[in-house]
């Protein structure tokens, strides 16, 4: 008779890992406890807990998962603090189940782990974000300052985390770009293309406020006489010289400038946006993302009625920061 419920599969995969692979006890009974997580979760944040028991979940139901799912659980697995190292067994043990359910049993159809990396090149490509009350300490930063080069930070910093801007986006903004009786601008990303971005009451009033001193400011070349921001030697804005902007605005309000970069803050703003209930195909088109993939692996994990359930299970501490309303602010 067909075993069709992940308690048969679980065991026939335990048999295989100690009398073929010739695994010791203690090794496979790690597997076998990562499984049972990997299980638990996807019967929360995937199938909305339809079974009572992840050794009812069904064999159609793990022929379903996706290598989004697993990186869902990836996240999940970093947002609980897991160490990388542990991480990394971890995402091993389920691809060796994978594996087993692929090549052995012949029992999938398709291979979620193929376009997931091993080992550190996957977790290089986790990005990382700012919670929301390290965001608002970068936002208040500025806020009340009267020094031209805080004024234009204060923009800035507005700008990358409330519109989710690359690093170079916003160095070659122009000043004729924005429209702010409408609160929008226009956006010339990769490759050139072209999309629309828009202002928040907060961000809004950073740059009218820069503004008013930016008409002011000599610039030295003619060529830059439309870019928005404009560096403390009179040109646009170099790599380097937001990179300083952007670590010196770190350490004021007390955050790693050695782990956080330019790019965490675009990532911050797509997190909040994601966790404040906006759909990720808006996101996506806010972002400039080319493929929604990019944008699900850039926006990860995050529900509130699965993180409740896993808050309270008896295998999780599950803990993710708060994400109140941020972006209307």
């Amino acid at each position: 008779m067909l075993k069709n419920k992940s308690i048969d599969v679980i065991e026939e995969f335990s048999n295989y890992l100690i009398g073929i692979k010739n695994l010791s006890d203690q090794y496979v009974s790690n597997i076998i406890t990562t499984l049972k997580q990997f299980l638990i979760f996807m019967n929360i944040y995937k199938y909305k807990e339809k079974y009572e028991s992840y050794e009812d979940i069904e064999l159609n139901d793990i022929r379903a998962l996706s290598n989004s799912d697993i990186y869902s659980f990836i996240f999940y697995l970093a947002e609980n603090h897991y160490k990388q190292g542990s991480r990394i067994l971890k995402i091993e043990h389920l691809r060796n189940f994978f594996d087993f359910l692929f090549k052995i049993k012949h029992n999938i159809f398709t291979q979620p782990f193929k376009k997931i990396n091993r080992e550190k090149k996957m977790y290089d490509k986790l990005p990382n974000y700012l919670s929301l009350e390290e965001s608002k300490r970068l936002l208040k930063l500025y806020s009340d300052s009267d020094k031209i080069a805080e004024i234009r930070d204060n923009a800035i910093l507005h700008l990358l985390l409330n519109c989710g801007l690359r690093r170079s986006e916003l160095t070659n903004l122009k000043i004729d770009d924005f429209n702010f009786e409408e609160n929008k601008f226009i956006i010339f990303g990769k490759g050139n293309k072209e999309r629309m971005g828009y202002l928040n009451q907060s961000t809004k009033d950073a740059i009218l406020k820069y503004l008013k001193i930016r008409k002011n400011i000599t610039v030295k070349n003619t060529k830059d006489s439309n870019i928005l921001f404009i560096s403390n030697k009179g040109g646009q804005l170099s790599k380097s010289a937001l990179r300083n902007i952007i670590k010196k605005a770190y350490k004021k309000v007390n955050i790693n400038s050695d782990i956080y970069t330019i790019h965490t803050l675009r990532h911050t703003c797509a997190t909040l946006l994601y966790r404040n209930g906006i759909d990720i195909k808006i996101i996506k088109e806010l972002l400039g993302h080319v493929q929604i993939d990019t944008t699900e692996i850039y926006t990860h994990l995050y529900d509130k009625d699965v993180m409740n359930a896993l808050q309270t299970h008896s295998l999780s501490s599950f803990m993710m920061n708060d994400a109140i309303e941020f972006c209307a602010a």
